[in-house]
Formats: C-alpha cells, sequence, structure tokens
C-alpha cells in the first residue's frame, strides 16, 4: 500500500528540492499523478528586482515533477534520462504548481508529462520527461527508502 507521508519524506528530503523548498502537495499512486508546490523567493528569480522566476529553476521543477510522478509505482522518485521544456509565459513573483501525470511505464523507462501554473490556474510552462525504472528498481533493491 502507498504510503504518502514516506513518500513525502523520499521527495522532500533530497538536497536540491529542500534548497528550492520544492513540497510535495498531493500524490496519487493509483492515477500516476504527483503535485509539487514551489513557493516564490526573490533569489530564485533571474533578476531579484523583476521578480521572474529563472527559468531553470522552472525546468528543475517539471524534472522533478516528473520523477517524482513515474515513482508512485515503485514507491521512489526515478532518474531522469531526458526531459524537455516548453516555456509558455515568464511567472513573476508567484507560486509555482507542478503537476507531473504518468503517461506509461515500460520495464526501462517511463514518461511523464508536466505543467506548471499558479493557484490562479495560469499556464507557464509544460514539459515531458522519461526516467529510468531500471534505476529506481535497482535503488529500492539495494535497500533504499521507499513509500510502498
Amino acid at each position: 500500500m502507498f504510503d504518502l507521508s514516506a513518500y513525502r519524506r523520499i521527495v522532500e528530503s533530497a538536497t536540491y528540492h529542500k534548497f528550492i523548498g520544492l513540497a510535495l502537495a498531493e500524490a496519487d499512486a493509483e492515477k500516476g499523478v504527483a503535485v509539487l508546490h514551489l513557493p516564490y523567493r526573490p533569489d530564485l528569480a533571474i533578476f531579484a528586482e523583476a521578480g521572474a522566476w529563472h527559468g531553470g529553476v522552472i525546468a528543475a521543477l517539471i524534472d522533478a515533477a516528473g520523477s517524482v510522478a513515474c515513482g508512485l509505482a515503485v514507491g521512489r522518485p526515478m532518474p531522469t534520462v531526458n526531459f524537455r521544456v516548453d516555456f509558455l509565459k515568464s511567472p513573476v513573483r508567484v507560486d509555482l504548481i507542478a503537476t507531473g501525470r504518468l503517461v506509461r511505464a515500460g520495464r526501462s523507462v517511463a514518461v511523464a508529462d508536466v505543467e506548471v501554473t499558479d493557484a490562479a490556474g495560469a499556464l507557464y510552462a509544460v514539459g515531458r520527461g522519461t526516467f529510468s525504472v531500471g534505476s529506481a528498481t535497482r535503488a529500492v533493491a539495494g535497500g533504499a527508502a521507499t513509500a510502498g
């Protein structure tokens, strides 16, 4: 059975996730959907006085949301094989919400789509990633913490 509290601890304990303030807001293992929240911080903007998020942070958010969504099935986020980002408009001084949805999980890779919005639903970026099922499975077999 999926343990959301345990999965949240795994996701939120990652060093980079802690550094940027990433939080797992929701997860549904059955549907393969994970929602991550990233509060606005001026130090993560490209120019603090302008308040526009740095694109690299948005890309990292997309990468994390895809990894977390794909990892729901094994109880541990999956390492990234590849991902792409389409920036649609620049978010300025807003908290970001990334919703990752598992598209398909095979024996070696899984695919997720991600949308980045704000609380009002404005769409800022979309992405798609492929993630390594085998690496996550081997980590679990080797004793890595899981939520399942």
